[in-house]
C-alpha cells in the first residue's frame, strides 16, 4: 500500500496543476506517493493518505469523485480543486461541503483547499452572445469572473496549496502519535 495518493479530475488542466504541485510538496520522508487521473484510476492504488482533487461540476464534484470519496474507508482524505466563477470562501465551503457528504465517517478528513481556474474561451463567448439579451450589468459581472480568472491558478494559488498541505502533514502525524 501507498503512503500518499494524489487523484485528481480536471477537465481544462487547472486541477491537473494544483495536484502536481501538491504531488511535488508531498515529502518523500513521508513514504512512497503517485498520482493518478481519476479516469485512470482503477481502484487497485491503494494509499493511506488520499489528496483528492476535482474542479467544480455545477457547485460540487464529478461522479468518478463521488465514486471514489465513496469507496474509501478508514483513510485520511484531503480535498482540493479549483473552479472559474464563485472565487469566494463562501463558495469553496459550499464545495467542500457537497464533496464530504461523499466522505465515511470512517475516515479522517483533513480539510480543504480550492482556487480559481482559467476558465475557457468559449464561456466569455456564451455570455458575451447574451447581450441584450439578459442584463449588461449581470453580464458585465460574469465576464469581469472571466477576466479574473484568466492567470489562475497563479504562484499565489501555489503557495497557498503548500500551506494547506503542510497542515494536512502535520495531522496526519498528529493522528499516528495517538
Amino acid at each position: 500500500m501507498l503512503k500518499n495518493l494524489v487523484v485528481y479530475a480536471s477537465e481544462t488542466g487547472n486541477t491537473k496543476k494544483l495536484a502536481e504541485e501538491i504531488f511535488s510538496i508531498l515529502p518523500s520522508s513521508m513514504g512512497e506517493k503517485d498520482i493518478v487521473n481519476v479516469r485512470s484510476w482503477n481502484g487497485k492504488l491503494d494509499a493511506e493518505n488520499y489528496f483528492v482533487g476535482f474542479w467544480a461540476n455545477r457547485g460540487s464534484c464529478s461522479l468518478e469523485i463521488i465514486d471514489l470519496l465513496s469507496s474509501l474507508q478508514h483513510r485520511n482524505i484531503a480535498l482540493f480543486g479549483t473552479c472559474g466563477m464563485g472565487n469566494t470562501d463562501k463558495y469553496y465551503a459550499s464545495l467542500e461541503q457537497n464533496a464530504c457528504v461523499w466522505i465515511s465517517d470512517s475516515n479522517n478528513y483533513l480539510g480543504s483547499y480550492f482556487c480559481q481556474g482559467q476558465m475557457q474561451d468559449a464561456i466569455r463567448e456564451k455570455y458575451e452572445s447574451y447581450r441584450g439579451l439578459k442584463s449588461d450589468s449581470k453580464i458585465d459581472l460574469i465576464l469581469s469572473y472571466f477576466d479574473e480568472s484568466l492567470n489562475h491558478p497563479d504562484r499565489t494559488d501555489m503557495l497557498k496549496a503548500h500551506m494547506f498541505i503542510e497542515n494536512c502533514i502535520k495531522k496526519i502525524q498528529s493522528l499516528t502519535l495517538v
